[in-house]
């Protein structure tokens, strides 16, 4: 007499997808530890050491004439096209010295122009500009500081046919603490 003997055996199969399951999920659980992780490091990164000391807002008065005379003779300007521009008003600027113990003192130094009133001469067509920058420059007592800004007509799509022009400024600051002790500027072509 022979005895058979069965066993059941599992299809390759299942035992091949259980592993999948449980792969995916380990995978899937060191991604979230990973980046919980990355985020705590984040959360819990040291402040910078520079440290603002001293700030201080200043107000220039300028005037200026930008671009080039129209053509002999012109007595409208076709939109976007060359003319003298005057413009008059403004400049505001603004100081936060800066203090590292590892850097040299140093200055952010904000200024802005969108205070200027800038018409046409010849066009009678106000204009409008971009004139912001921000800046750091080292802690001294006196700088000269030139910077670009653009302006255009304020006419639907003005700015298409925008030019640019530049603004020096001489500030002067108490080397103590950073403040605009005196400042002046000028307004031209670039």
């Amino acid at each position: 007499m022979t005895i058979s003997t069965f066993s059941i055996i599992e299809p390759i199969c299942l035992n091949t997808e259980r592993n999948m399951k449980t792969r995916r999920f380990l995978s899937t659980a060191v991604l979230w530890l990973a980046g919980g992780a990355a985020g705590g490091l984040l959360l819990a990164a040291t402040p910078a050491h520079a440290q603002a000391t001293a700030s201080s807002t200043f107000s220039v008065p300028v005037s200026g004439t930008l671009g080039t005379p129209a053509p002999a003779g012109t007595k409208t300007v076709a939109s976007g096209a060359a003319e003298t521009v005057t413009c008059t008003g403004p400049l505001k600027l603004s100081a936060v010295a800066v203090k590292d113990p590892i850097m040299p003192p140093s200055v952010v130094f904000s200024f802005d122009a969108r205070g200027l009133s800038c018409v046409g001469q010849t066009s009678k067509i106000a204009y409008v500009n971009s004139g912001q920058a921000n800046l750091t420059r080292p802690l001294v007592a006196n700088d000269v500081i030139e910077t670009t800004f653009a302006y255009y007509q304020n006419v639907a799509g003005g700015y298409l046919k925008a030019r640019t022009a530049v603004a020096t400024l001489n500030v002067s600051y108490d080397t103590t603490t950073g403040a605009i002790t005196s400042a002046s500027g000028t307004i031209g072509n670039f």
